[in-house]
């Protein structure tokens, strides 16, 4: 707990410093991102056994400094808890990782929301490679770029500008998670058995990819949840792909989702969406545009209540740890009465 309670802190002023101190950078920065830098390790900070933490000579400011700190106490904690299963490998050692966020909505009708949301992992080898740690916001781990997300993102409303609890709650989920079927089946499956706030759950997902004639991508995904407060959902994720360039990809997915806690909801939504990417000063960049269908289905009859455009741009800037992204969409919603209109996301990110 203590892990947690320091990181979003250190990670969150680092966020809200960030574009304040690009703009005052000496401008001998920029001649510096020119010259080769080499990779450091400062050997004050590495444990016993500890992998060490990677620092760029070019990058010295007091975030970067900060960034490693909070990396360095991440990959601590990894090899301190990978030693109580076993003994540690060197070559191999317990490594960590972590994403800290802000994400923001706003449209016209329910004004403007915050939230801020963490997900990290504990990978520890002595497990055999199958055991890892989870911890933050579980519902990042089905979010991907571009398609249904983003669209889920700017249709999503809350009834306060910054629900504390709430995200108390969604960030406190502890797990454990089981990955021993990820190659002998040929399928990416984990296993996650774990705890958010005060419901125990279970939750399984399994990925499988096919190369399909014509140069198209298929993948099928199944995700499936029991908690004993949140009860039944599951989620199917069908989507088709095909690369149009080397820098452009055309996607179509197709998403079910079941519900079942007093009430049975079932829901469906297609994206059809292009995604641009390309190299940038700090990393890639990326743009999507498509257009987005979903409703509920009732009595075996699948309505439309939600369509219409969207875009979605997202770039590392500053550093190559440092993201911002930004959704905008134009969609209506008959089941509450609401016609088309512009919504907003935006996201700050930080990855450890």
């Amino acid at each position: 707990m203590d892990m947690i309670k320091k990181l979003p802190i250190v990670a969150g002023f680092c966020m809200m410093g960030a574009a304040a101190n690009a703009q005052d950078e000496p401008s001998q920065a920029a001649d510096q991102a020119d010259i080769a830098t080499a990779q450091v390790v400062d050997e004050s900070l590495v444990g016993e056994g500890a992998p060490p933490v990677e620092r760029n000579a070019a990058q010295t400011t007091w975030f970067d400094e900060k960034r490693y700190d909070a990396k360095d106490y991440l990959n601590k904690t990894a090899h301190k808890m990978d030693k109580w299963f076993g003994v540690t490998d060197r070559d191999e050692p317990a490594r960590a990782s972590l994403r800290v966020m802000m994400d923001m909505h706003w449209n016209e009708y329910d004004g403007t929301t915050v939230k801020p949301r963490v997900r990290g992992k504990l990978k520890l080898p002595t497990l055999e490679n199958r055991l890892s740690l989870v911890f933050g916001d579980e519902d990042l781990d089905v979010e991907r770029d571009g398609g249904i997300h983003n669209d889920s993102r700017v249709v999503r409303h809350a009834d306060r500008r910054f629900d504390r609890r709430e995200a108390r709650e969604q960030n406190s989920s502890f797990g454990l998670r089981w990955s021993k079927f990820r190659e002998d089946l040929g399928v990416e499956t984990d296993v996650d058995l774990g705890v958010r706030s005060d419901d125990v759950f279970i939750k399984m997902r399994a990925e499988k990819e096919w190369e399909l004639p014509k140069n198209v991508d298929m993948r099928f995904e199944q995700v499936y949840r029991y908690g004993s407060k949140s009860e039944h959902y599951t989620l199917s994720t069908l989507e088709f792909s095909q690369p149009q360039s080397a820098t452009r990809t055309l996607t179509n997915r197709t998403q079910l989702n079941y519900t079942s806690q007093d009430t049975e909801d079932l829901n469906w939504g297609n994206s059809f969406y292009q995604q641009h990417y390309w190299k940038g000063k700090h990393g890639r960049r990326e743009f999507s545009y498509g257009i987005y269908t979903g409703g509920d289905i009732e009595d075996k009859k699948a309505n439309l209540n939600i369509y219409g455009p969207y875009v979605s741009y997202r770039e590392p800037v500053w550093r190559e740890w440092l993201f911002l992204q930004g959704d905008v969409s134009y969609y209506n919603n008959k089941a509450e009465d609401r016609d088309h209109h512009v919504a907003a996301f935006g996201r700050v990110e930080m990855v450890f």
